[in-house]
């Protein structure tokens, strides 16, 4: 086997090397995209069900304050 052939084989075994990289990356980058969606999906998830929790405190709050207000209103009327 010759330098010259030898070269070329090389190249040869070099360029699918790369091929198949390439094929490699796009799977992976595909793969980062799936899981950025459903990571991105999760923090919707999850500052839905904060918002969720911070309105169920306002909301008993809010009905203690008018209990109050109404104890208030009867006590003074009374």
């Amino acid at each position: 086997m010759t330098n010259e052939e030898l070269y070329q084989l090389m190249k040869e075994g070099f360029d699918q090397v790369k091929a198949n990289f390439a094929e490699v990356n796009q799977r992976l980058d595909g793969l980062d995209t799936r899981l950025r969606t459903v990571e991105n999906g999760i923090s919707e998830l999850k500052g839905k069900q904060s918002a969720i929790a911070g309105m169920r405190s306002w909301i008993t709050t809010a009905c203690a304050i008018g209990a109050l207000l109404i104890s208030i209103a009867v006590a003074i009327l009374k």
